[in-house]
């Protein structure tokens, strides 16, 4: 009996489970936008980290999408890849190691096959003519101002027309891209199709 004469109740675990909760359940993921992998909060956080503030990170983890189901999220082609799925670990190893964590390399440019033009406005009603984005950097989570480099693509004509390269954009889109996102603003590459006019605009 406790010392009011009332049962005494049993005492909790110490390390704040309930003896009957089982394991513990698997931290969420959700789907990168970049990629369209699945990551848990802390891998997103050490991509990121060095290249984004932290509550920006935190705010841009609201905005994707919860992962369907509950395997694994898969694991991105090429090195920007692996940087996700080794970050984290890594920076464990170095806050034990040193007093001060070095702060993480910034992301890679889009690789082949990868688009970079999704966000932050919401263009999936327009139908994407270009094959990737290859050497555009990584939209800002919180652009100064939001662009968009518009082109047009010549069905008749290898390519689109004679100043694009293989993938559908002009030689000079990437240049143009990436000196507005080095400056503060977003800047998605968009082809016109005049048969989506109105949705367009």
């Amino acid at each position: 009996l406790g010392s009011s004469g009332f049962p005494a109740l049993p005492h909790p675990p110490r390390d704040g489970r309930s003896e009957t909760s089982g394991a513990a359940m698997a931290p969420e993921k959700r789907i990168d936008p970049e990629d369209g992998a699945a990551y848990t909060y802390d891998e997103l956080a050490a991509f990121y980290k060095g290249k984004y503030k932290k509550k920006e990170i935190e705010a841009y983890w609201e905005t994707c999408k919860p992962a369907k189901g509950k395997g694994k999220g898969k694991a991105k082609a090429g090195p920007a890849g692996q940087a996700k799925a080794k970050a984290e670990p890594k920076a464990k190893a170095k806050a034990k190691a040193e007093p001060k964590a070095k702060a993480a390399p910034a992301p890679k440019p889009a690789t082949e096959g990868q688009s970079r033009s999704a966000r932050p406005v919401n263009v999936s009603a327009l139908t994407k003519v270009a094959k990737d984005d290859l050497g555009l950097s990584l939209q800002p989570l919180k652009p100064r101002f939001k662009t968009a480099l518009i082109g047009i693509y010549v069905r008749c004509q290898p390519f689109g027309g004679s100043d694009k390269s293989s993938n559908g954009h002009r030689y000079d889109s990437i240049p143009f891209g990436n000196g507005m996102i080095s400056s503060g603003m977003s800047c998605q590459l968009i082809h016109y199709v005049h048969e989506e006019h109105d949705t367009f605009f």
